[in-house]
């Protein structure tokens, strides 16, 4: 599986790890504007190397972690650079401006929208850890926008990293 994680600091890092621990053959692809996280996340082997915003049609799932308001302005540029099977999931904290960034996207299929509600007071690659996400609780909004092969996908990927499911309408969820 090829994954590409936007944001390599504690959330992005922490996914990255568990999913090279739960999944065979992943290949980690680390996009950050912060070039010292990047060399600190691949030191770390918390990625496999670094790529850009072009590199993302090879991807399986594409997993932004970085700010709400960071992931507003790169959406579109996401999503207009994946292939028509690419998961995204976003991990921001709140839901509805992101909701309403993709609303009239060609690729809103490919899209879903969660808050892994997890994290620690540390931030960047070194803050990342295995197992953040075990046990916790991660809201979904807005499933059923998303293709049902994707929804599936993003599901194997959260019950093997031990999360726990919910469901909510963006505006109940902030």
């Amino acid at each position: 599986m090829k994954v590409h994680v936007i944001g390599v600091g504690l959330i992005g890092g922490s996914f990255a790890i568990d999913l090279k621990s739960n999944f065979e053959d992943v290949v980690i692809t680390g996009i950050d504007s912060s070039k010292e996280n990047l060399q600190k996340a691949e030191e770390l082997v918390i990625i496999d190397k670094s790529g850009d915003f072009e590199g993302l049609k090879d991807a399986d799932v594409v997993f932004i972690a970085v700010p709400v308001d960071a992931s507003i302005n790169i959406l579109e540029k996401v999503l207009n650079n994946i292939d028509e099977s690419t998961l995204v999931i976003d991990a921001g904290s709140t839901k509805e401006k992101i909701c309403a960034a993709v609303a009239g996207n060609a690729r809103r299929r490919n899209f879903l929208a969660a808050h892994p509600i997890s994290g620690t007071e540390y931030s960047g690659p070194e803050a990342a850890i295995p197992n953040l996400f075990r046990n916790k609780t991660n809201i979904i909004c807005e499933v059923e926008k998303t293709a049902f092969r994707l929804q599936e996908k993003a599901l194997e990927i959260f019950q093997k990293l031990g999360m726990k499911i919910r469901y909510m309408d963006p505006a109940a969820h902030d």
